[in-house]
């Protein structure tokens, strides 16, 4: 099957969230989608015909930057898509001086530090401060 690539960030949120559930992930609805899309510097995503099969995205202010969002449906692990979403990602990163370039590493997913760390990406000890965090 032959997979498009877009970076358009109006796209069915309905398909992310079937993206997410697939994974194991908790949906985040249309309202949310819209948000997390318009606040996004670069999104890249992956389809066969109208499903969604891989996703990724871009956060940054300028100085720091943070991959987030980075997800390849279980049918389709292991097929390079995975390898496409991070080559487009770091691609945007790349020759821009960041101070910090980041993404959080689900640590129950065995696979996630060796993927990432093909990519250059090396892990750190990382916090976040729950109590003032509004949940998803």
């Amino acid at each position: 099957m032959q997979v498009q690539e877009s970076i358009k960030k109006k796209m069915n949120t309905r398909q992310l969230d079937i993206l997410w559930a697939s994974i194991g992930w908790r949906r985040r609805g249309s309202k949310k989608w819209r948000e997390v899309l318009s606040k996004s510097r670069h999104v890249y995503s992956l389809w066969d015909g109208k499903q969604l099969v891989g996703f990724g995205r871009i956060v940054e202010d300028g100085i720091m930057c943070m991959f987030y969002d980075i997800a390849v449906h279980p049918e389709r692990q292991g097929t390079g898509l995975g390898k496409m979403i991070m080559d487009n990602l770091i691609n945007q990163v790349k020759g821009k001086k960041y101070a910090s370039i980041g993404l959080f590493a689900w640590d129950k997913n065995p696979n996630n530090i060796p993927f990432y760390g093909k990519f250059g990406f090396e892990k750190s000890a990382g916090m976040e401060l729950k109590r003032h965090m509004k949940p998803e």
